[in-house]
């Protein structure tokens, strides 16, 4: 009986030390490595001219890691970084490099006096203030649009009189923002809307935007 029970505990301490060794074998102590970013563009773009003022920004394919860029500050996260000045007028060149992929780049622009203008609207698709617009119009083409005095960036919104978000799709690009309709949400008769939103230049210089404009009634 207890040779029988000596061969059992031998056993099952075999069992034991297997499962051990099964185990350890099949853990996986191996780690995704992030993908290396690479450079994607820099805006405004490398070669055009710049306010001493400005504020550059850096897209990469993914999380770039540290990035560094020899006589200007970074800030920023994810895939972008903000670098900025103030920058010398004249001649720059500016040296990028990151740490995720061990990347680099050079970037050259030509600064100029720095930048304290404001944008300003310049026109769209109705004037603030404007009257008897035909709401049926606007609908039919499915987008208004505003145009302001540089490139910006920011964001715009279709609202009541009263604040509320009407429910139009808005975008800020280059010099132009626009709000895109959304089908069940066409713009009445008889209604004052209001273009709100804020936007800034790469100096940062930022405008609140403000357009109002009040429909015409049924004919």
């Amino acid at each position: 009986m207890a040779k029988l029970f000596r061969t059992f505990a031998l056993v099952l301490a075999a069992l034991f030390a297997l499962s051990l060794i099964v185990g350890c074998g099949g853990t996986d102590d191996t780690t995704d490595e992030p993908a290396a970013a690479e450079f994607s563009l820099a805006a405004p773009a490398s070669g055009s001219e710049i306010a001493a003022n400005a504020t550059i920004t850096l897209t990469f394919s993914s999380d770039p890691g540290e990035v560094t860029v020899a006589g200007a500050t970074v800030t920023g996260g994810g895939k972008t970084r903000q670098v900025a000045g103030p920058f010398a007028e004249g001649a720059l060149t500016l040296a990028v490099s990151w740490t995720n992929g061990d990347g680099s780049t050079s970037l050259s622009y030509t600064v100029k006096a720095a930048d304290n203008t404001a944008p300003t609207v310049t026109g769209g698709t109705v004037s603030d203030g404007e009257e008897d617009v035909d709401p049926e119009a606007i609908n039919t083409d499915g987008v208004i649009e505003v145009t302001f005095s540089e490139d910006v960036s920011g964001n715009i919104a279709l609202q009541t009189e009263a604040g509320d978000d009407v429910g139009w799709i808005g975008k800020v690009e280059g010099t132009t923002g626009t709000l895109d309709l959304v089908k069940g949400k066409e713009i009445g008769n008889e209604t004052t809307y209001v273009i709100a939103g804020k936007v800034a230049d790469a100096a940062g210089n930022e405008t609140e935007v403000s357009v109002t404009f009040t429909t015409k009634g049924k004919e």
